[in-house]
């Protein structure tokens, strides 16, 4: 239980209906207290000194935090005035703050430090969700309770700043600052992961990590000075140098660090959402008498009915991330309004939800034979429960005699050759393995159309089909699920920008060996490529509809839009769409420069489920290997490697391997089988 000092003769007893018991502690613009209700109920209530001028403002501004979810904070229940001091009124946690816990019991250290990062970190979702910065996190602001942590005065130092006067600002410890708080910019939510990185690594070490004994020492080190991060181990120290970015442009958003500590975690929660009850409008404090001797505003009371359910946390690492807000199941990360294009059906706001992504629940069976493939000079690491093997290659290496086109026998057999020379192309192999469809690699080279070349497997039947008259090209073809129709991107050059974009794209048909063209306007420097639907109805396409800003539509194959996604990032497609057809892969929209995240979003809502670190460099997603994994190209050693990760980012499978040298002249083509 906290230390509760007792009162003195300039202590209040009562602070509207609450009946002043003790004093918990003491700051520079605030006193709490330990309070009792009007049924016996504890309370916390936060009296903030008198020297705060707007104190009408600071109400309206503290009325806000009502917005945030209860889970893994302590609820605002009430505001009011006494005289012209305003006091906030809050849920009251039994538990001493971190730094008192660290102080009395030495540094946090395994399970007990995950769950306090996890723990903090979902609160500070919560906030942000809300609409808010914490701005003063540090090791006074998280309490230990009884049912876990819980981070208290979150809003404060900002409605402590709406309530001064003049340009005077509130300012916390300086050791948890942020080099954006100290140099005067403004402040955002990537203040808060910047704070919360040097109260972990307290709580791993018990010693701030940029106190230096004096102001401007300190002040000096969060500028200018990184942390020893040695304490952590290695999953937590890579986070945490992530938070500790001195630019906030470069710190994750709360929500993807919730999700990347999940992935380290055995994580098991049952959340029961409420019913919805519509928040109160807020007084207009402007209008009210002068209080006399105390006024006060109320708030909905926990017991209400709006009163949130708490998750039944189950295990000793248990912690939930299923957040209850207004009844819904609370959005790990906000969404913008979808962009009206070409007059498309009304595309919803992403509704709330949020996940536990598991760490590989269903990790892929070890590989029990290498394959040699003929003319490529890689290895292949397979297992006959694979779920996807690699169906073909093509190797456009010219100083050898020929260029070379292989696809592989149905069952995971040999790989056979199938194209030289001239007619040798990119090779993709329908979903019912019947045809094997081969787009040209050297475009025009005996007419002015571009065309695709079709072999039945079964009958060596072979027949092209024309797409596009020079110089506009067909590229990155892709099956329809039925086997009937391929899907080409065509791409036109600009001359004045000397860049190529993608313009359209083409539906092949192989039953009545026709090709028809659909011109867009989803054009964007050098990535696009069109992808089926799952269910091989709509067509699917990135576009840029703010630069450097890229989403995702559908179109039905008259090329009308009839849904945009214009938050889900860049798409590098096609494969995009999981082998249920239910999420979809994108390189995250807040990655910036190298691309070294990959994002999950639910078809259905646009919800983000999953953002999976990946690797700078020459490292792509591939494609998905089953529900829970994708196949990444990881190029960071010679040999290059194509492995499987799961929705963390760990690698869990190994698939193929090809030396540098020879991985800029071969292309893979995985399938399902």
């Amino acid at each position: 239980m906290p230390e509760v000092d007792p009162l003195h003769s300039d202590d209040p007893p009562y602070l509207g209906a609450y009946r002043i018991v003790g004093k918990l502690g003491e700051g520079g613009k605030s006193t709490v207290y330990l309070g009792t209700g009007p049924e016996g109920e504890q309370v916390a209530v936060k009296l903030v000194h008198a020297d705060l001028t707007g104190s009408e403002r600071f109400l309206r501004k503290v009325e806000e935090l009502r917005q945030v979810s209860a889970f893994c904070t302590a609820q605002v229940v009430e505001t009011g005035l006494a005289g012209d001091r305003p006091y906030v009124v809050s849920e009251y946690i039994d538990g001493p703050t971190l730094r008192k816990a660290v102080e009395d019991d030495g540094p946090l250290r395994g399970a007990a430090l995950y769950r306090l990062a996890i723990g903090t970190m979902t609160a500070l979702v919560a906030i942000h969700q809300a609409g808010i910065v914490h701005r003063d996190f540090n090791p006074d602001s998280v309490l230990l309770g009884p049912d876990g942590p819980r981070v208290v005065d979150f809003g404060i130092a900002e409605a402590l700043d709406a309530g001064a006067a003049g340009t005077t600002r509130s300012v916390g410890m300086p050791a948890y600052l942020t080099p954006e708080q100290l140099e005067g910019e403004p402040v955002g939510p990537a203040a808060d992961l910047f704070a919360w990185g040097a109260t972990m690594l307290f709580a791993a070490s018990g010693r701030s990590p940029f106190e230096a004994g004096s102001m401007s020492g300190t002040i000096n080190r969060v500028l200018r000075s990184d942390p020893d991060l040695t304490v952590l181990d290695d999953d937590l120290r890579g986070l945490v140098a992530d938070c500790l970015a001195k630019d906030p442009g470069n710190r994750p958003a709360a929500s993807d660090v919730l999700l990347r500590l999940v992935g380290h975690s055995q994580i098991l929660a049952i959340a029961e959402p409420a019913p919805s009850v519509p928040a109160p409008s807020a007084p207009d404090l402007r209008s009210a008498p002068p209080p006399d001797p105390a006024t006060r505003v109320r708030l909905p009371p926990p017991s209400q009915a709006g009163r949130r359910r708490r998750p039944v946390v189950l295990g000793v690492a248990a912690v939930a991330i299923a957040l209850v807000s207004g009844g819904a199941v609370y959005a790990l990360t906000p969404r913008a309004a979808p962009v009206p294009v070409a007059a498309p059906s009304p595309t919803p706001v992403p509704s709330p939800s949020s996940i536990v992504i598991e760490a590989s629940p269903t990790p892929p069976p070890a590989a029990t034979k290498e394959v040699k493939a003929p003319g490529a000079r890689f290895t292949l690491h397979e297992n006959p429960a694979d779920p996807v093997r690699l169906v073909s290659y093509f190797i456009t290496d010219n100083k050898e005699p020929v260029y070379s086109t292989y696809a592989r026998e149905s069952g995971g057999g040999a790989f056979r050759l199938i194209a030289q020379n001239a007619d040798f192309g990119d090779p993709t192999v329908s979903p019912d393995g019947r045809w094997v469809a081969v787009n040209p690699w050297l475009k025009f080279a005996a007419s002015s159309y571009d065309y695709i070349t079709f072999i039945n497997r079964a009958t060596g039947e072979k027949f092209s089909v024309d797409t596009l008259k020079q110089p506009l090209r067909g590229l990155s073809g892709t099956w329809s699920p039925d086997s009937r129709r391929l899907l080409l991107t065509f791409y036109e050059f600009d001359v004045k920008q000397k860049v190529q974009y993608p313009a359209g794209f083409v539906v092949v048909d192989v039953g009545t060996r026709k090709a028809t063209v659909v011109k867009t306007d989803d054009q964007r420097d050098g990535y696009g490529n069109f992808d089926w639907s799952p269910d091989g109805t709509l067509v699917a396409g990135a576009y840029e509809h703010k630069k450097p800003a890229f989403g995702l539509r559908f179109r039905d194959q008259s090329g009308k839009v009839v849904r945009t996604m214009p938050w889900v990032g860049l798409i590098p497609g096609p494969g995009i769409f999981s082998p249920s057809g239910t999420r979809f892969y994108t390189y995250c929209p807040e990655s910036k420069g190298k691309l070294s995240t990959g994002c999950v979003w639910d078809v259905k809502t646009g919800n983000r489920t999953a953002s999976v670190p990946i690797w700078d460099g020459d490292t792509a997603i591939v494609g998905w290997w089953d529900e829970h994994h994708l196949i990444v190209r990881d190029p960071r050693k010679d040999p290059y490697k194509y492995v499987v990760v799961d929705l963390h980012g760990k690698v869990v499978r190994a698939l193929a391997e090809i030396t540098k040298k020879n991985a800029k002249t071969v292309q893979f083509r995985f399938a399902r089988k």
